[in-house]
């Protein structure tokens, strides 16, 4: 549903938008996130080519998000990370299965998307989630 590399990037973007703002350095995220600090840089470098967050350099420099944690959305962090997954809805269901069972499929995808879209990283922090089914027609 969520790969790895998606969960190591939300688990950073949650890191940083916990500590109050101002860059943190990479080792610090990588020692408290449990993501390995080499696979950590990729993961930044993506984030920060979608404008989620932004790099400083130098001594006091580090990483730290561009936006509010409630103007950032978990589904934004996705597609950061792979933007191939929010266009997969071709492949759920494939030509084996019947025309009921894609819809289903297509349709949950479209429920688990919304839930995404609507989920910012500020309810996380909060523990504040409304994981209700949005009504999507199929």
């Amino acid at each position: 549903m969520v790969s790895q590399t998606s969960q190591y990037a939300l688990r950073a973007v949650l890191y940083l938008a916990s500590t109050g703002g101002g860059p943190v350095v990479a080792q610090d995220i990588s020692d408290t996130t449990g993501v390995p600090k080499g696979y950590l840089h990729k993961i930044l470098r993506r984030l920060g080519k979608a404008g989620i967050l932004q790099a400083h350099r130098g001594v006091g420099g580090g990483y730290e998000l561009v936006g509010k944690p409630c103007d950032l959305s978990v589904g934004q962090i996705l597609k950061a990370i792979e933007p191939a997954q929010s266009s997969r809805n071709g492949e759920l269901g494939g030509e084996s299965n019947p025309d009921a069972l894609r819809r289903l499929l297509i349709a949950a995808r479209k429920n688990l998307d919304a839930i995404f879209e609507s989920t910012t990283v500020q309810d996380l922090l909060d523990d504040d989630l409304d994981t209700q089914p949005a009504q999507i027609s199929a």
